[in-house]
């Protein structure tokens, strides 16, 4: 027998909680979402969580990259970029000694 439990973060107790089967419908979406199959012993919990928000540092960051317009780069342009900074510090320093 599987059992549906519905929980908010801000409690340890469940909010809703209907012991029993799932109706075929039930257990179809709930599988979909898992991508397996649930086994007649598993408990599914279903929790709803909230995304902290990300430090002032972070987002200053994130405005200093859209306003110099580096928030736009791929991958290869990024690699490419610390390519060149690493090449430019070895090549300093070996003229340095």
């Amino acid at each position: 027998m599987a059992v549906f439990c519905a929980a908010s973060t801000q409690s340890a107790r469940p909010l809703y909680s209907r012991p029993g089967d799932p109706s075929p419908d039930q257990k179809a979406a709930v599988e979909a979402l898992l991508g397996s199959a649930i086994a007649g012993n598993e408990e599914i919990s279903i929790r709803t969580l909230t995304t902290p928000s990300p430090p002032d540092w972070l987002k200053e960051s994130w405005e200093s990259a859209k306003r110099q317009g580096v928030d736009q780069l791929s991958l290869e342009d990024i690699a490419a970029e610390i390519a060149a900074a690493r090449k430019a510090r070895r090549e300093r320093r070996s003229s340095d000694q």
